[in-house]
């Protein structure tokens, strides 16, 4: 055998075919499950809100068209109201060629049958003295009582004005008056009293008495006061409504044209109820009163929440901007994120996407950790439109639009840095991963040191018949054993060290 090259070192395990290709199937298993478990959630996730104008399209089916509806929705039916109907029945209502009382008497009944059920009626008749011929709640039983309440013919004496003022006066200072109050005085004549009357003239402290009165009755109500002048004074004695109600609404009418001025007052009380409870309403703003937690950041994505109060209607809304500020008052960047405008249901809220961007620097490495706690506030510039807007403006005076009120709060914090054990845990991990790894590198990768001998039989020169092994490596050629005719490898290793020795040897 002839003297070669001995190389020695270990060997690795060839890789198990077979489990290689179960863990692949283990692999796309895993990627299947997942892909179908995405699928499913986003068929089952709920539709996304509707915002733009798909929403304005569906809230606006719900928008009322009409003053009916309004009506309707605002519960108009469900609010009672005060009629007093002052009827003067001195004999000259029926007197003349044309005289008025009758007609008076058709057109009260008329009356009767417009006023809704739950609306309390009041009816004076009053000639030289006022007389309550009728007073209570309207209903199926009440009706026909009250439309017997008129005397068949007017026949008294005497015409005092003054007299029936206080009595008109002394329905709407009820404790139990209704909101809205509808006056609708009628008289043919002047201010006529009988002997002993409290009101002898048409002026003085008892008709300043008067004005004080109406105003203190008509504080906190909406009272409409309807004075109607008929026969030949036309308006003449129902001019003295001005000195006790200050701006009643004085008509003269031909007496064929009551019974349309009676159902108008109705009407007209009941567009009265609507427009106190419209106020009621439109007093309810659009306000921004979220607040929020969130990590601190540099880019922080706010939800604002804006609620309407308003019950009933909707509204439009409009954002033109966004101003954010620190604890400190000091502005800090912020802009809006998505649509501008929409429409909020009554009741209902939008929230409107603010990204701010405070000033917020990189702490570096921190050891303890650092918590850090900012405030920032969030105003929008916002404006609503209660709808619709046409058809409020024809029921109320008050104003329909108004600013957005109220402010987002954000609380912000993060903590950052390490605690002493977490950097000694990591150290201690880290330590153990090196010891791991260079386990494994001296198990499986490092070749071990050669230990043993190299023994060559036959060789010429017997001191170099045997080699000492040495190094990981160990090359012997001819030149080092001259005249050897075969060799052997006697091998030691150290204690625990698997016996695997690769030799080659050339001849």
């Amino acid at each position: 055998m002839g003297v070669g090259r001995v190389n020695m070192r270990r060997t690795r395990r060839p890789r198990d075919a077979k489990a290689t290709a179960a863990r692949l199937a283990d692999v796309l298993r895993s990627a299947l499950g997942a892909v179908l478990l995405i699928t499913t959630s986003c068929a089952a996730a709920p539709p996304a809100q509707i915002r733009g104008g798909a929403r304005l399209e569906l809230l606006g089916e719900a928008i009322p068209s009409s003053i009916d509806e309004l009506f309707t929705l605002f519960g108009v039916d469900k609010v009672s109201a005060d009629f007093v109907v002052v009827v003067d029945t001195s004999g000259s209502m029926s007197q003349g060629p044309t005289p008025p009382y009758p007609a008076v008497l058709k057109a009260f009944l008329s009356l009767v049958e417009s006023i809704p059920d739950g609306d309390n009626l009041s009816v004076l008749t009053f000639d030289g003295s006022p007389n309550l011929s009728f007073q209570g709640k309207i209903s199926d039983k009440s009706r026909n009582k009250a439309k017997d309440a008129l005397p068949a013919t007017a026949t008294g004496e005497g015409t005092d004005i003054g007299s029936a003022l206080d009595a008109t006066l002394r329905r709407l200072e009820r404790a139990d008056s209704a909101d809205v109050q509808t006056v609708i005085f009628l008289t043919d004549g002047q201010h006529v009293p009988a002997p002993g009357s409290a009101f002898p003239t048409t002026s003085g402290p008892e008709w300043d008495q008067l004005r004080v009165r109406a105003d203190q009755a008509r504080r906190g109500h909406d009272t409409q006061v309807l004075g109607i002048g008929l026969g030949e004074q036309g308006a003449g004695g129902i001019e003295l409504l001005r000195q006790v109600f200050g701006n009643p609404e004085i008509n003269s009418l031909p007496p064929d044209q009551l019974a349309d001025f009676f159902r108008e007052s109705v009407r007209r009380s009941q567009l009265a109820r609507l427009a106190t409870l419209v106020d009621k309403e439109l007093a309810n703003p659009v306000t921004v009163e979220s607040k929020g937690s969130m990590p601190l950041e540099p880019t922080m994505d706010v939800d604002v929440v804006v609620h309407s109060n308003l019950k009933k209607l909707p509204v439009d809304l409009s954002v033109s901007g966004v101003t954010a500020t620190n604890a400190d008052g000091d502005q800090i960047d912020a802009e809006l994120i998505g649509a501008k405008k929409s429409q909020i249901g009554p009741g209902g809220s939008e929230t409107v996407n603010v990204r701010i961007e405070p000033p917020v620097k990189n702490p570096g490495f921190k050891v303890p950790p650092v918590t850090e706690q900012a405030k920032f506030t969030i105003q929008l510039n916002a404006t609503y439109q209660v709808l619709p807007k046409d058809l409020l403006a024809r029921v109320s005076g008050t104003a329909t639009s108004g600013e957005v009120q109220g402010q987002h709060s954000v609380d912000a914090i993060r903590t950052y840095g390490r605690s002493v054990r977490e950097i000694l845990t990591l150290l201690a991990m880290v330590l153990l991963t090196l010891l791991v790894l260079a386990w494994l590198y001296r198990r499986f990768l490092q070749l071990p040191k050669l230990v043993g001998v190299f023994v060559v039989d036959s060789a010429a020169a017997p001191e170099k018949s045997v080699i000492q092994l040495k190094g990981k490596h160990h090359r012997i050629t001819a030149k080092d054993v001259p005249g050897a005719g075969g060799a052997k490898i006697e091998l030691f290793t150290r204690r625990g060290k698997p016996k695997r020795v690769f030799a080659r040897v050339d001849t």
